[in-house]
């Protein structure tokens, strides 16, 4: 069963999920549409990641939420750089506390 999360960035409301993803994907970002009120803001993140992992990919579709328009390599690059920073800094989930991840 997914786990729900919510949380607003840059302004807008998102969908903050955890859920098994199908594919290579490890992530994904769906952005609002103001011509399809139907499709919300929604962030996915694979419910089998952890660790450091989990932490890149999290900072990797929270940069994507942020800022649209950057490009998927520059995301890549400071999801990557955050990720090693906030790692080396002693960032963790305490697993006791954390929301279920799925």
């Amino acid at each position: 069963m997914p786990s729900d999360h919510h949380f607003t960035i840059a302004g807008v409301r998102w969908l903050w999920r955890y859920a098994r993803l199908k594919g290579k994907a490890a992530g994904w970002t769906q952005y609002p549409d103001a011509k399809n009120k139907k499709i919300k803001p929604k962030i996915l993140i694979d419910s089998t990641l952890t660790g450091r992992a989990r932490l890149e990919i999290e900072l990797h579709e929270a940069c994507h939420a942020c800022f649209p328009q950057i490009d998927e390599d520059v995301i890549t690059e400071a999801g990557k750089d955050l990720a090693r920073i906030l790692w080396s800094l002693g960032y963790r989930i305490d697993e006791e506390k954390a929301p279920p991840a799925g």
